[in-house]
């Protein structure tokens, strides 16, 4: 098939149907609306072509050069693309479900807002990429490279990230939920607003980044690496944190109700006005930080280090403090007197007879 044939046909509204196009030059061709099925383009020359709302279904395009193309709203359904160069494409609002595109080099294309539904992308390129949203469901991402990207509104869902390459990146209310990021190097990266809810960061390195307003809900976290990071108004609740250092880190304002924080380190660390609610605290390490207006309530404490540690109405309400070092409790509230008076006379009315009053008969 010659490409005047094929552009002809696509034009006319034909299906394009277990065509070999194999080694074809289509070159800045304009095949905008073509419908491909079963179709092979391994190896076809398509730089600077226009695809734009084409779809192709279960087509092949191992090691097709599509450099500059655009395929803006174009659907990729089951197609074999290793190896596949896009660099420099126009990708807005493309859609690839099932595919393959291992190795695939997608440096500095224009992706709008582009989705990969369960495909391969290991290997793959998007250094560079300039994104509205990408949008990864199900996808494996063994040692994709992201480098120098921003990825603003990203959304990761169940992917395993643990040797994916982001260097230099740039996240803005990213979606990271039920992730494996598990000993991943993300130091000095920022993640603003950003969401880790049930993700995995065992051992995570976050050393200086800045987390300023990141959801880390349920979140696997010990053994990870906070040192010196900026995570002003977080939210750590139900965290497993045993072990985790977060010397220097400034969290104020952070949520910490029900974490686990066995022997986790905040020595230096900032933790103004943060509520470690019912939080599990044992042997952990608060020397020298900064504890003004922090909330203990109802806090396992036992054998933790408060040596040095600024406490201004720290509240300890409840707390159990046994083999805790504080040497100077000034500045501590312990039970608070009305709520205390509360819980009491709450626990007294549970446990009180009820009673019935009998009224007299006029």
């Amino acid at each position: 098939m010659t490409p005047t044939r094929l552009q002809a046909m696509v034009k006319g509204g034909q299906e394009i149907r277990e065509r070999s196009l194999r080694g074809l030059d289509l070159r800045g061709l304009d095949l905008s609306g073509g419908l491909f099925a079963h179709s092979d383009f391994t190896g076809v020359e398509l730089e600077g072509a226009n695809l734009e709302g084409s779809v192709f279904d279960e087509c092949r395009f191992e090691g097709a050069a599509l450099g500059s193309a655009n395929l803006a709203d174009c659907v990729f359904n089951a197609c074999e693309a290793a190896d596949a160069g896009l660099d420099d494409a126009v990708l807005r609002d493309v859609t690839f479900h099932r595919c393959d595109l291992s190795g695939a080099s997608m440096q500095r294309v224009d992706a709008g807002v582009a989705s990969f539904d369960h495909c391969a992308l290991d290997g793959a390129s998007l250094r560079g990429a300039v994104s509205e949203s990408l949008i990864f469901y199900g996808c494996t991402l063994e040692r994709t490279d992201f480098t120098g990207t921003a990825l603003p509104k990203a959304t990761f869902y169940q992917a395993d990230l643990r040797t994916a390459v982001f260097a230099g990146c740039d996240f803005d209310k990213a979606i990271f939920t039920e992730c494996d990021l598990s000993g991943q190097v993300l130091r000095g990266l920022r993640f603003e607003s950003c969401q880790f809810t049930d993700a995995d960061l065992r051992h995570c390195d976050f050393e200086g980044a800045s987390l300023a307003r990141c959801n880390f809900k349920g979140a696997l976290m010990e053994g990870a690496n906070l040192r010196r990071v900026r995570a002003q108004q977080c939210l750590f609740p139900f965290v497993q944190f045993a072990g985790a250092a977060c010397t220097a880190g400034v969290f104020t304002q952070s949520i910490w109700i029900d974490a686990k924080l066995e022997k986790a380190d905040f020595s230096s660390a900032d933790l103004e006005q943060c509520i470690f609610h019912r939080a599990r605290c044992g042997e952990a390490r608060f020397t020298q930080a900064r504890l003004t207006y922090a909330d203990f309530s109802y806090a396992d404490l036992h054998d933790a280090d408060f040596h040095g540690a600024t406490l201004m109405r720290t509240k300890v309400h409840r707390a159990l403090l046994e083999g805790t070092r504080i040497p100077d409790r000034g500045g501590l509230l312990a039970n608070e007197p009305e709520l205390f008076a509360a819980e009491e006379f709450s626990a007294r009315r549970r446990f009180e007879p009820l009673t019935t009053t009998k009224r007299g008969s006029s």
